[in-house]
């Protein structure tokens, strides 16, 4: 009966784990709910994954509860043995079997009695670490059933993990994609100034002090980098202007915003991505009615990140005026936001940037400290 409880428990945890892990983005939250949960249940005392850097031939524990990480060669330890096998290996007695590595429990003053060592692989049968459990904590050693568990729990996790890994690469490629196009369009448009990229600071740094999830402020970190892209289309003559514009003139630069969206929407960006061209579009409308384009939303029917961006903004566009108005320091420009609060700015996005105010401070420093080392 204990047996039959204890395969319908890891059957349910498998069941879990499956359904948290495919929705799970983050390497770090895959590894940490599925160890955390897998020595619970096995009533393992510690639970481990050492991951495989092919670069340096070591394995690195990237999760270890109660332990920091432990670094060793790959060929060596159970471990290693299990990860050059590709089989799993169960140990009743740690220190009498010879391949065992002893200097980790010295390193940790965890006293190892008995394991299961199973290798990690991603859907191409590829190997890329292994997970152990040590130490069940009744004092017996592991089972046949503990290994079966473990190996199919190691199956899940190496699809998860590889899943992650595939999605941090295509967030760095995203990264460095909207990297260009920003360049691109401040070489023309800002005098050298770093403009896009602090506007994309400062609205990672509200986002978060307004709680937001990281995909959002992820997602409106990259509308503030990409905001401007319609001042492509805007001539030289009225963007680089320097003076106050013209009745004439000021409609055309105010098209950028309506131009920016109408840019990114023929994109057609999918996942994080979809639905940005509504930030970019109405990022400098005000939020008791008013701004440009004309018509369009008000108030909480302007999409928060637009809100967000058009408070980040206008503290650099007041430090760095367009038309000729007298600059202002950061202070003073984060400041002059007050007077607009509800009528201009959403109160809550203008009260998050005062909260944050020395963060911003501070991605300001930097922005112009980096400027700085490139102009040298």
């Amino acid at each position: 009966m204990e047996k039959l409880a204890s395969k319908v428990q890891g059957l349910e945890l498998l069941l879990k784990l499956t359904l948290e892990l495919c929705s799970e983005r983050s390497l770090e939250k895959v590894l940490e709910k599925a160890w955390a949960e897998l020595a619970r249940v096995m009533k393992a005392e510690r639970s481990s994954i050492f991951l495989l850097d092919e670069e340096k031939g070591e394995l690195f524990s990237f999760v270890a509860l109660g332990a920091q990480e432990i670094r060793f060669p790959k060929e060596k330890g159970i471990a290693g043995a299990s990860l050059t096998s590709g089989e799993p290996i169960l140990v009743a007695d740690a220190y009498g079997d010879p391949r065992f590595n002893p200097a980790i429990d010295s390193a940790t003053g965890f006293r190892t009695r008995s394991m299961v060592s199973v290798p990690l692989k991603v859907p191409n049968g590829e190997r890329i670490g292994v997970v152990q459990v040590l130490n069940r904590k009744d004092g017996r050693p592991f089972g046949k059933e503990d290994v079966a568990l473990l190996r199919a729990l190691a199956s899940v996790v190496g699809v998860a993990i590889h899943t992650a890994q595939l999605y941090r690469e295509q967030q760095r490629a995203t990264e460095a994609v909207i990297h260009s196009i920003v360049r691109a369009v401040e070489m023309r448009t800002e005098r050298g100034i770093p403009h896009a990229p602090l506007v994309s600071s400062f609205c990672e740094i509200i986002g978060r002090a307004m709680g937001l999830g990281e995909e959002e402020v992820r997602r409106i970190r990259w509308a503030g980098g990409l905001h401007d892209l319609g001042k492509l289309s805007v001539p030289d003559r009225i963007l680089l202007k320097g003076e106050p514009l013209t009745d004439q003139e000021r409609p055309v630069y105010e098209s950028h915003a309506l131009m920016s969206g109408r840019l990114l929407e023929k994109m057609n960006f999918q996942g994080e991505l979809a639905g940005i061209e509504d930030l970019v579009s109405f990022h400098h409308k005000h939020y008791g009615g008013g701004g440009f384009p004309p018509g369009g939303p008000q108030r909480e029917e302007i999409p928060l990140g637009a809100r967000i961006i058009a408070v980040s903004d206008a503290i650099w566009c007041r430090m760095y005026p367009r038309w000729g108005e007298k600059p202002m320091g950061f202070q003073e420009a984060l400041h002059s936001l007050a007077e607009g609060m509800g009528v201009v700015w959403d109160p809550k996005v203008v009260e998050a940037a005062f909260q944050r105010r020395a963060e911003l401070e501070e991605a300001l420093g930097k922005s112009l400290a980096d400027q700085g080392k490139r102009e040298a």
